[in-house]
């Protein structure tokens, strides 16, 4: 009787719940050997364009961070994933002054604004083909996934999908999303409870700079681009999360030609390459501040977290943590990590 009970509430987890290990002693077995995991991976690109005269068109400069979000169990099986992009366009005009504004949205938000079903010879949009490639991981071991076959169907598109149950749903090339996966999974932290949805959540800010005459300094375009990953129970708690930033500079030089290179690791991946430590009056480094943030999200519900008090210090800290629990390990504004936070609430599943 007794196994027939157990093997009952197996299924019963099984079908409706995510089961993720836990750092509490008393915890049911299941849980402990479950050892799901929560992660969260980016893969940033550049493309500077030159000026060019013939055209009569200025400069532009365009980066893009594919950033995936996924829940493993213990075999390293992918039990959820999201994929989405930040993909934004500065342009600068012949004089090197900014031209028009940055749309902040993701490919996912646009939906259809994005424009590719029309194209697609399939006509599929772009979040339609990302769904349908984070469906297909589902059941699926990382290395199964990250090995799956790929063609090039062009020089644009040089990783797409050479699989049978995706010929009619992804025709994108998915070479940085497999990346993004890997790097999920490298980065993934154990969930502490049994988790019921996993949502990602993206804030990108752009800081857009045209010529300065005086200091003849050129034009610059640099994003910032926060993404959070959270786990959470029936009841709206945070059971895991990680943050990451995204920061990339793409500089132009008098003429409106590409100056310099551009570093495409994000903060964390950077580590004490950021320098930040150094200047930290509590002597952190960027990533080591994220991990304590979510660290610190850990266990509370979702309404205690957007409720954190913080007080602005400066004009480029206007939202850092007044929690007790923060004030050695948290310096840093949160404003932009909140905002994420709130849109993976919004869009976990």
């Amino acid at each position: 009787m007794k196994k027939v009970i157990a093997l009952a509430l197996t299924l019963a987890m099984a079908v409706s719940l995510v089961a993720c290990s836990t750092t509490d002693d008393s915890s049911s077995e299941v849980q402990e050997d479950a050892k799901y995991k929560t992660g969260v991976g980016a893969v940033v690109s550049v493309k500077p364009t030159d000026e060019n005269a013939e055209t009569e068109k200025g400069a532009q400069a365009q980066i893009s961070t594919t950033i995936v979000a996924a829940t493993f169990d213990g075999e390293g099986k992918v039990v959820s994933a999201t994929i989405d992009v930040a993909q934004q366009t500065a342009k600068f005009d012949l004089e090197g002054q900014p031209d028009g504004e940055v749309d902040l949205r993701t490919k996912n938000e646009k939906g259809p604004d994005y424009n590719m079903a029309g194209v697609s010879e399939i006509g599929k949009e772009i979040n339609e083909q990302h769904e349908a490639l984070a469906n297909y991981w589902v059941g699926k071991t990382v290395e199964e996934c990250v090995n799956m076959p790929t063609y090039a169907r062009d020089e644009e598109h040089t990783a797409v999908p050479d699989v049978e149950d995706l010929k009619s749903s992804v025709t994108v090339t998915v070479g940085d999303y497999l990346a993004a996966l890997q790097k999920a999974y490298d980065n993934a932290v154990e969930c502490s409870g049994v988790v019921a949805k996993t949502g990602l959540g993206i804030v990108p800010e752009a800081k857009v700079a045209g010529e300065d005459a005086e200091t003849e300094k050129g034009a610059s375009f640099q994003m910032d681009t926060s993404f959070i990953v959270v786990a959470l129970d029936e009841n709206n708690t945070v059971l895991a999360a990680s943050l990451d930033v995204a920061q990339q500079k793409v500089a132009f030089d008098m003429d409106g030609k590409v100056s310099g290179e551009t570093d495409l690791r994000t903060k964390n991946e950077k580590g004490p390459d950021y320098n930040m430590a150094g200047v930290s009056e509590i002597g952190k480094e960027i990533n080591e501040q994220h991990k304590a943030f979510t660290d610190w999200m850990v266990g509370k519900t979702v309404a205690e977290i957007e409720g954190m008090e913080t007080y602005e210090r400066d004009e480029n800290h206007t939202a850092v943590p007044a929690v007790e629990d923060l004030k050695s390990s948290v310096t840093v504004t949160v404003g932009s990590y909140l905002e994420a936070f709130t849109k993976a609430v919004a869009n976990a599943k």
